[in-house]
């Protein structure tokens, strides 16, 4: 895919999804109505094209390859079109979803996004742009999965860039198309939107502490092969973050276990969104989740009350180099606290004791 989202490409992409042989059959169908066209009898056309009498005839009578139907399915329905900017952003959206709490099944006919019972119902409301609407089954509670059964829709998400079957055995990265796109582009902000509705943790308080928050967690799972991929992956979505001003941890590994199902050996990678208010102002002001409706009303709650104390320190790194800059000039300690406004605690502390403001590092270390 390459670095803009073009009509031809998408439509190459979603042919290679296609075997050899099915996309074989393309050929031979047109090949096989050509020389019907020109009169060819079917005996002469199963020996030119060596295909069997009765394939000759079931094409002859208007069935077509289940490849070919595939293609024009999506071809109807406008994929292979150029997609509105606004189109782009929710399929950024979907493959977002898809790469965190998403599947592909290996025979590329039906794609599950799984999620709450109230969440899945506004993903399923996305899906009716691109002329499909995914079932919906409730299995625990108000935990359940949406299965889009339609193997156009499905070959088309792959063409975009989704992974096919299991995500811990295999190579990964974001798609060039939503990677490369500009900086701080909606794109970028949608695929995370989709990304973190399914898989990062919630803007939880500390208990027993007023205003202090967990850090944000991203996990994900490798196959112990593929650890290094998965850091690769890792390091592109801290990438993209950076971008909007927001801060996070080194990317590392984890917990190690056995799978059960086939005791392959998994290793938990993941990073964190640092949660001092200034960073976290930025994460839910910038990024924040779009359609998890417990993490959205979780941050915009914590938004409520972080907002003035990550104002508050912002001026206050602002006050802090006026006041490194006036001292240089010469000018007393007790004058800079009056001419900017601060504290004469603040004066002292920063100029005789040489402390800094609590989070100067982390913006200066962040720009």
């Amino acid at each position: 895919m390459k670095k803009y989202l073009k009509s031809k490409d998408v439509e190459t992409a979603f042919i290679n999804t296609f075997s050899n042989k099915q996309k074989n059959l393309f050929f031979e169908y047109y090949q096989v109505k050509g020389l019907l066209q020109k009169g060819a009898g079917i005996t002469e056309i199963s020996k030119k094209t060596n295909n069997t009498i009765s394939k000759v005839n079931s094409w002859k009578r208007g069935k077509k390859p289940t490849s070919l139907k595939c293609f024009n399915r999506g071809k109807k329905r406008g994929y292979f079109k150029r997609l509105s900017k606004k189109t782009q952003q929710h399929l950024a959206y979907l493959l977002g979803y898809n790469f965190g709490d998403g599947n592909i099944h290996r025979n590329l006919c039906n794609t599950w996004f799984y999620g709450t019972s109230e969440d899945l119902p506004k993903i399923n409301k996305l899906l009716k742009e691109f002329k499909i609407q995914g079932k919906i089954y409730v299995y625990k509670i108000n935990n359940g999965k949406m299965c889009i059964s339609d193997n156009a829709f499905t070959r088309f998400m792959v063409s975009l860039g989704a992974p096919i079957g299991d995500k811990t055995k295999q190579k990964f990265l974001i798609p060039d198309w939503i990677f490369l796109s500009k900086r701080k582009s909606k794109l970028k902000k949608k695929f995370l939107q989709g990304l973190f509705d399914s898989e990062l943790s919630n803007v939880t308080l500390i208990k027993k502490k007023l205003l202090a928050f967990q850090t944000l967690k991203f996990y994900s799972v490798k196959e112990k092969s593929f650890v290094k991929d998965g850091l690769a992956y890792l390091e592109q979505i801290k990438t993209i973050l950076y971008e909007f001003g927001i801060s996070t941890s080194k990317a590392r590994t984890d917990r190690v276990y056995l799978r059960s199902r086939d005791n392959g050996k998994m290793v938990e990678l993941f990073f964190c969104v640092h949660s001092n208010y200034i960073n976290l102002n930025n994460f839910i002001t910038e990024i924040g989740f779009l359609y998890n409706s417990k993490r959205k009303k979780d941050s915009l709650l914590a938004l409520k009350k972080i907002k003035k104390l990550a104002k508050k320190e912002k001026e206050k790194i602002i006050k802090y180099k006026k006041a490194i800059k006036l001292r240089k000039k010469g000018m007393s300690g007790y004058k800079i606290a009056k001419q900017i406004n601060i504290p004469i605690s603040d004066m002292k502390n920063w100029l005789y004791k040489g402390h800094k403001p609590r989070l100067y590092d982390f913006i200066e270390n962040s720009q």
